[in-house]
């Protein structure tokens, strides 16, 4: 197969539903957090829908009523039970360690996700990959989420890499559209919540299913 990519000096990634699937854990602290806090805990469909978005949006997508203030409080109780049980439960993405052991360390790789950066840390540090990357944009980070593109942005700095050669890799149209803001190509991981032709409305300039099939389509010479 001829690359589709040329000349790719770095490839950034959003995080969960990418390279880690913590849906089980997610779903375990949300719920845990809301029920601490005297809510009915809601079907895991719902909030399977929201990963991907930063807590300080998904608590008042199911409370809208609650202050700024309690929206901390549900996040802290979250961050409680999700720190344990994060790293336990948490599962590598079809071909993550293949990709990783043909990319790395040739190619400057990072993370731009909306969960802070402590987490996913921990996450890659127990399935041992933390090392592979050379940066991790949390919320923590920057003023703006994705689809802004300051988290890509700020992973390229770090980098030192031109967006013309990089690509932002994720799996929600978040993804697409803060990479394409950017300046950056885009490839989308294709899954049951957003099909390929999601993402390729939103943006993506190829989709995959296994993070394998970079490897095929990027050439980093």
């Amino acid at each position: 197969m001829t690359p589709r990519f040329r000349k790719i000096r770095a490839l950034i990634f959003d995080f969960d539903g990418t390279l880690v699937d913590a849906s089980v854990p997610i779903c375990r602290a949300f719920n845990a957090a809301l029920e601490r806090f005297g809510a009915p805990p809601v079907a895991e469909e719902r909030i399977l829908g929201m990963i991907g978005r930063p807590l300080r949006e998904m608590f008042p997508a199911i409370l809208p009523a609650i202050t700024t203030e309690e929206i901390e409080i549900l996040i802290q109780y979250y961050r409680v039970v999700f720190r344990p049980i994060g790293p336990l439960l948490s599962k590598p993405m079809p071909g993550l360690e293949a990709m990783l052991n043909h990319f790395h360390p040739g190619t400057k790789l990072g993370i731009a996700t909306s969960r802070m950066s402590d987490g996913a840390q921990q996450i890659l540090g127990a399935m041992q990959f933390l090392d592979r990357f050379d940066i991790i944009i949390g919320l923590q980070d920057v003023q703006n989420a994705k689809p802004h593109p300051e988290p890509v942005l700020k992973a390229l700095d770090f980098l030192g890499v031109a967006p013309q050669h990089a690509i932002m890799i994720g799996d929600v149209p978040d993804d697409m559209q803060a990479g394409k803001r950017a300046g950056a190509f885009t490839v989308g991981m294709v899954s049951a919540r957003y099909p390929a032709e999601r993402l390729q409305f939103d943006g993506a300039d190829a989709v995959i299913r296994s993070l394998d099939e970079l490897i095929a389509l990027v050439e980093t010479t």
